[in-house]
């Protein structure tokens, strides 16, 4: 199946159509998923070098099994590897062929992204390589949460191109959440169940919201991505959507904090989705704003240590 690509005519790649990617051209891809986000920096994906390119693999020896059973987030961490890789292919002025799940057979691969031909870029794509190195998760103040519609619109677009939706959650949404959170957490002595580590990495905004003071919550910028339904193809669709919405938010100025609270839960996931009147299955749960100061940068693995050997 091909993925959605930059909102482009897709193209049914044959291997006559392809070309040969030099060994400096494959650094250049593994180095843009390396630098691509996962749960808790986790980094739960390998490299497989193909002639014309790469297959990027899930690796779960790195999973979450503690709170991510279902390897849905390790699954949405490496369809955000599959959009590095592709958008550094066009940096590097090659057409990039994404096929999504390649192979029936070895259900650890993701995807595969192979140059098709020469394509100078765009400008849009140099913007968008250009963040990959400079795209942090925000966990500090923000300067500002308010956002302006222009970009809303871009953001939007960003994961409308890549087959998800994006929904910014109104006022009475925004309570809505509050209220769902502080059910599925109940307050009081021995009465609070542990906190998932998704919600123990939730922004302000949603603790505060499960705690029942919800002030942060409502001044915040809530951004939701959702896919039409809830399948390993439609986590691989929500992480190429939410990485192409963050360097599009990298490159509008604008910081990221995640917050997912029970959203690993299935049966959770549509109570959510009723709260904040979203369509399809919410897949992740974001704030947006302005950063007071830029967030520092987060370890990642040597790129030797991605390569399947």
């Amino acid at each position: 199946m091909t993925a959605p690509a930059d909102g482009r005519r897709r193209s049914q790649a044959t291997a006559s159509d392809r070309i040969t990617v030099s060994d400096a051209q494959f650094r250049t891809l593994g180095e843009a998923v390396r630098r691509s986000p996962s749960i808790r920096n986790t980094q739960p994906w390998r490299l497989r070098r193909l002639p014309d390119g790469l297959a990027i693999l899930e690796d779960p020896a790195r999973g979450l099994p503690g709170s991510d059973r279902a390897g849905r987030e390790r699954t949405i961490s490496c369809g955000a590897a599959v959009l590095n890789a592709r958008v550094a292919m066009r940096g590097l002025g090659l057409a990039p062929h994404v096929e999504v799940c390649p192979e029936p057979h070895d259900d650890r691969v993701v995807a595969s992204v192979r140059a098709t031909a020469p394509n100078p870029p765009a400008r849009e794509d140099l913007d968008l390589v250009r963040m990959i190195p400079r795209r942090h998760t925000h966990q500090r103040v923000y300067r500002s949460h308010a956002v302006a519609e222009e970009d809303l619109l871009a953001l939007r677009e960003s994961v409308t191109a890549e087959g998800a939706r994006l929904t910014v959650a109104d006022s009475v949404s925004r309570r809505r959440l509050a209220e769902l959170l502080s059910e599925l957490r109940p307050s009081g002595p021995g009465n609070r169940p542990a906190r998932t580590a998704a919600a123990a990495g939730a922004p302000p905004a949603v603790r505060a919201g499960a705690d029942g003071a919800d002030t942060r919550l409502a001044r915040s910028t809530i951004l939701v991505i959702s896919t039409a339904a809830d399948t390993r193809h439609d986590w691989i669709i929500a992480g190429l959507a939410l990485e192409r919405m963050l360097l599009t938010a990298g490159v509008k100025g604008l910081v990221v904090t995640f917050g997912e609270p029970d959203l690993q839960n299935s049966h959770v996931r549509p109570r959510v989705a009723r709260a904040l009147r979203v369509w399809g299955v919410p897949q992740t749960l974001m704030r947006i704003g302005r950063a007071l100061v830029d967030p520092p940068s987060t370890p990642r693995r040597p790129l030797a240590e991605l390569i399947e050997r």
